[in-house]
């Protein structure tokens, strides 16, 4: 079966193109070029018959895991490093700057120089070709191009021209800063390119940056499918390919696989997709067919007309009472990490709320500026209270929390397993009030669950996307309820208070 893309830019045999080059560099280096990487090297190094120029100036591909990224991504750097006449300037970035420092140091010097690119790169003063002074990680060629990495931020690339930005598995990236920031420096070089290539997001309100790209690709696409002669148009400077399982398609089904996945049959196979199919779950269904989770209906374990009841949603909802209780959880491979609270309510109703909700899991304590999250030691300063975790999701993080003073707690056995039946039964009885926030809601709609011998919980890894928030707010809603008898409260008396009556005398 052939594996086509569901959306692809499509060739224009008017005008030449240079991917030869590309091919015969990336063989130096190892590989043998896979059709789908073949097609798509013809069509973004076509050349401007006006000028000689590269024609595509932004490059946008969504592909699935284990297609061969890296060995397309290599190729395409190396032949901006030495086929140019003056001397270029690369970007790496990656989710993390050190996700990047890692694809730098692994995979891009280590296969650059064990093939025979390696005696173009220079050496430094200790004799190294690999440049790790912290901040300025870099490799450097005998005739000046430079190859560096940098973080996903809104300072990205500032100082300087780039011929050749790389932006991989980009998801995470919530709005246009990282683009804005790179756009100065990609425009002084007159046939630069910016490559964005990625699996496609976690939702398109979580990954509003991708979802972008990829509704403006597919739109293009059908444009040019309608009228051809659109290719030679000024304004088509950006070439978009996707390759995605159909809406509805059966993920169990290996033709399902085979239609999407263009690097099956060639670096990957059938038998080692069904692993990951049944070890993953819901969490297959993003990085291996391509779907965004808003796309995929799901039955909701908690009936989404009760989550989202007027007397269960309340945008202005406060915690009345001083005492709090925060959890910490972290997503599969610490991909993902939230903060959530839960509090009581002048109506003596339970607050739940989601303070933090971002990629990766280095601003859990003090925060991150660049992702516009608090850390939990300025939340526990600003609002006293205990923060517990899972032990076998988070407790990684309790030796740090330990020594930042927090006072963590891990959650038991007992807690864990009663925590999802708890949310649901303080949902359908209107006994906590959320403020309806995206991260619930998404996660929510896509969050599987296993039947346990207390009732079910949430299983974080075989969810369509990241459902930290919502085990966050599920296991914090627990805890509070079973530390608020150690602290004398009455939730009856508390409601009576609050709503100015008082138990009439026998």
């Amino acid at each position: 079966m052939e594996t086509r893309p569901r959306w692809a830019t499509p060739r224009n045999p008017a005008r030449e193109t240079i991917a030869h080059e590309v091919v015969n560099i990336m063989g130096l280096l190892g590989w043998a070029a896979m059709p789908w990487q073949r097609e798509i090297l013809e069509t973004a190094f076509e050349i401007d018959p006006a000028t000689g120029l590269l024609w595509y100036s932004e490059i946008v591909i969504i592909v699935p895991r284990q297609s061969g990224k890296t060995s397309i991504v290599l190729p395409w750097g190396v032949h901006r490093m030495i086929m140019w006449p003056e001397r270029q300037y690369l970007l790496y970035i990656a989710q993390k700057r050190e996700k990047a420092l890692e694809k730098l140091q692994e995979e891009q010097h280590h296969r650059i120089a064990a093939s025979p690119f390696g005696q173009l790169l220079q050496r430094n003063r200790t004799g190294n070709t690999l440049n790790l002074t912290n901040g300025g990680e870099h490799m450097k060629f005998l005739n000046g191009s430079k190859w560096s990495i940098d973080a996903p931020t809104e300072n990205a690339g500032h100082g300087g021209t780039l011929g050749l930005t790389v932006g991989d598995e980009i998801f995470a990236q919530k709005d246009d800063r990282l683009e804005a920031a790179l756009m100065p420096a990609t425009t002084a070089v007159d046939d630069a390119q910016s490559l964005w290539i990625s699996t496609a997001g976690e939702s398109k309100t979580k990954s509003p940056f991708m979802w972008k790209k990829a509704e403006a690709g597919r739109a293009r696409v059908d444009l040019l499918r309608a009228d051809p002669s659109l290719l030679n148009a000024q304004r088509m400077r950006t070439m978009y390919v996707e390759y995605s399982a159909p809406d509805g398609a059966d993920p169990d089904d290996p033709l399902t696989w085979w239609g999407c996945m263009p690097a099956l049959g060639y670096t990957t196979n059938q038998t080692k997709i069904a692993a990951f199919r049944e070890a993953m779950q819901g969490g297959f269904l993003r990085p291996f067919l391509n779907w965004w989770s808003d796309d995929v209906e799901k039955t909701w374990k908690i009936p989404k007309e009760r989550w989202e009841h007027e007397r269960v949603v309340d945008p202005g909802s406060e915690v009345a009472r001083d005492e709090v209780v925060y959890v910490i959880d972290v997503a599969p491979e610490s991909a993902w990490a939230s903060i959530a609270v839960a509090g009581i309510r002048t109506d003596a109703k339970m607050h739940l709320e989601v303070l933090a909700d971002a990629p990766g899991t280095d601003w859990i304590l003090d925060g991150d500026d660049g992702l516009d999250v608090p850390g939990i030691v300025d939340l526990v300063a600003e609002a006293p209270g205990p923060v517990y975790l899972e032990h076998r999701a988070a407790g990684f993080l309790l030796p740090k929390l330990l020594e930042a003073g927090i006072d963590a707690r891990v959650m038991t056995a007992a807690n864990i397993a009663v925590a999802g039946p708890g949310l649901l039964d303080a949902v359908l009885n209107h006994d906590v009030v959320h403020l309806g926030q995206d991260e619930l809601t998404e996660a929510l709609k896509s969050a599987s669950t296993k039947a346990t011998d207390a009732g079910w919980k949430w299983i974080r890894g075989k969810s369509m996307r990241p459902v930290s928030a919502l085990v966050a707010v599920t296991y914090a809603r627990q805890m509070l309820a079973e530390l608020l008898p150690d602290l004398a409260y009455d939730p009856i008396a508390a409601f009576r208070a609050a709503n100015g009556t008082t138990k009439e005398a026998g």
